[in-house]
Formats: C-alpha cells, structure tokens, sequence
C-alpha cells in the first residue's frame, strides 16, 4: 500500500467562552500542504552525486514548481509550488545504496493544474445586418407595428388581470 496527502490539514478557529460547554465556531483555518516523499537511488550513490542532489534540493529561498506526472510520465497532473523543509534523511546500508527521505512545503493548501493549451482561432469581425421592411407576415406579441410598419412597444402595457381567469404561468 501506498500513502500519499490527499488534503492540506484544517484547524478549526472557536472561540469558548465561560459557562458555556459549546464553542462558537468562527470558521475553518486551511494548513499549507505538506508532502512526504521518498525516492531511491537506482545505482550506487556516491559523495558527489550525493552533494548534487542536497544542493538542487534545498538551495532554493523560494518556492519551487514540484509536479508529479501523469500515468504516460510526460506531462505534469499536479503542480505545487513547495520548499524543502525539516531536514531531509538519507537512509543507506552502508555500501552506497539507499533511499533519501524529503518534507515539501507548499505555499497554500492546493494543488495547481497544468497550463492548458488550445487552438488559436482566428477572430473575423463581420457585422452582421438584416434588414427587415415588412412584419405584417409574422406573429409578434406586446408589440405593435406602426404607420411606417416599423415594431415599437405597445403603449398599452399588458397586465394580469388582463389574461383570462384560469390561465396558467405556461399559457
């Protein structure tokens, strides 16, 4: 079995006050997500190799992109922004071999998704016009045609005691 953070921890910020068994909730507090990871060396690790590896991970002031990929192992599934932190462990048998074990800690409580991508669609702005001169063929409600056949509103506004009683909202 595996085991991995599924979500950063919460505190729950309440205030207690006297003569009182219940606390007044207030809220929830999220905890920056921190991330466990082990990694082992494939081949024997020597000094220098060992050095490099401590250096790339934590030298850094800031954080630092941390992804794992997806099931292909090409492109990112999860990115966090996190630092090294606590004192990572190397765990060895004495002839070069073993396992380093590290503690991220990420800027905020989630995960980031990839950049996405998609296809540069071009843009043609052509103003679209239709000129209409004759309503009297089509079937328009609470609007009226004038002298000249252009639809205004019709100055009598339609009201609910004007329907018929027993006309329902889909009438």
């Amino acid at each position: 079995m595996l085991e991995e953070t599924l979500a950063a921890s919460r505190e729950l910020r309440e205030q207690t006050v006297r003569g009182r068994d219940k606390p007044y909730f207030e809220g929830i507090k999220k905890e920056p997500l921190r991330i466990d990871v082990s990694f082992a060396f494939e081949d024997r690790f020597n000094t220098a190799r060992l050095r490099e590896i401590t250096r790339w991970l934590t030298e850094h002031s800031y954080y630092r992109p941390l992804y794992f990929t997806n099931d292909l192992g090409r492109e990112p599934e999860k990115i966090y922004y996190a630092v090294v932190v606590d004192s990572p462990t190397l765990i060895h048998n004495g002839l070069q071999q073993g396992y380093v074990k590290l503690s991220f800690r990420c800027d905020s409580p989630y995960a980031y998704s990839p950049p996405i991508q998609s296809k540069v669609y071009d843009w043609v702005d052509s103003p679209f016009f239709r000129q209409v001169n004759d309503f009297s063929t089509n079937h328009h409600e609470r609007t009226i045609t004038d002298s000249r056949g252009s639809i205004i509103l019709n100055p009598f506004r339609p009201r609910w005691i004007d329907d018929p009683l027993g006309t329902t909202w889909l009438d």
